[in-house]
């Protein structure tokens, strides 16, 4: 009943800010654990380069169901429990979408905007990023684990607003997970179109692999022109994760083996 009322968006978040609802976290743990340890075996690489302050965690985004985010903060938590609580950034089309934007934010999801990125970093937690948005979770299974456009440097902006560190992130199973069937035009509901995936998420292994962190100094001076500081962010993290996502596809066996 209480993740019922969750996805309604009915249950609050008693003692947390944010729509965190530790009640419902505790309650879904076992589900969580079930399909991080058995179903998708997660594997992670590099947990050891998030910061111990804020940063922000910049990662691929692949898959029709926006499991990612979800998966990679178990992943901080497990690997790095000693840190703050990490949130996760997602796009209107899913934080609006019936019952399923409401769970998200009950486990720690929020709407993508500078505001509330620039809130989480003042609470000192890590904060995931998938800049490629709807492009990433929509792209067709010849092009997966091709990074698209990062989005228009936001997360640069951020990064060098707060003054904190950009981490690198790329996860391989998400997007056999989840594999794009169709594209249906959705018109009638703001969107362009909306991306159809099987209704089960499928057994995939996962790999996580994070990457050494970007700082602000390295995007260049305070007195260069902030358009070149973002663009030098933009390509150095895009060209770091897509490294990573190239050496992790290669290494890797069969993923549903």
């Amino acid at each position: 009943m209480h993740l019922l009322r969750a996805g309604l968006g009915l249950e609050g978040a008693a003692g947390e800010s944010r729509g965190r609802d530790e009640q419902l976290a505790r309650q879904l743990r076992p589900l969580g654990d079930f399909l991080y340890d058995h179903y998708w075996r997660v594997r992670v690489d590099g947990a050891g380069q998030v910061p111990a302050g804020p940063c922000l965690l910049i990662a691929n985004h692949g898959g029709v169901l926006p499991v990612d985010g979800p998966v990679l903060h178990a992943a901080l938590r497990r690997e790095r429990p000693e840190l703050p609580g990490a949130r996760w950034l997602v796009e209107d089309a899913v934080y609006h979408t019936a019952f399923l934007g409401p769970l998200l934010h009950r486990l720690g999801a929020l709407r993508a905007s500078p505001g509330n990125a620039l809130r989480v970093l003042r609470e000192r937690r890590p904060l995931i990023v998938f800049p490629e948005g709807n492009l990433g979770t929509s792209k067709p299974w010849s092009e997966r684990y091709q990074l698209q456009r990062l989005g228009r440097g936001g997360f640069v902006k951020i990064a060098l607003e707060a003054g904190v560190p950009i981490v690198p992130v790329a996860i391989v199973g998400s997007e056999e997970t989840s594999p794009l069937l169709a594209r249906v035009p959705a018109q009638p509901l703001g969107l362009p179109w909306l991306a159809l995936a099987g209704p089960v998420p499928l057994p995939a292994r996962w790999s996580i692999r994070l990457g050494t962190p970007i700082t602000p100094p390295e995007l260049g001076p305070a007195s260069e022109p902030l358009a070149a500081r973002v663009e030098r962010g933009v390509e150095l993290t895009r060209a770091a994760i897509q490294g990573m996502l190239d050496t992790l596809v290669a290494e890797r066996p069969n993923p549903f083996r």
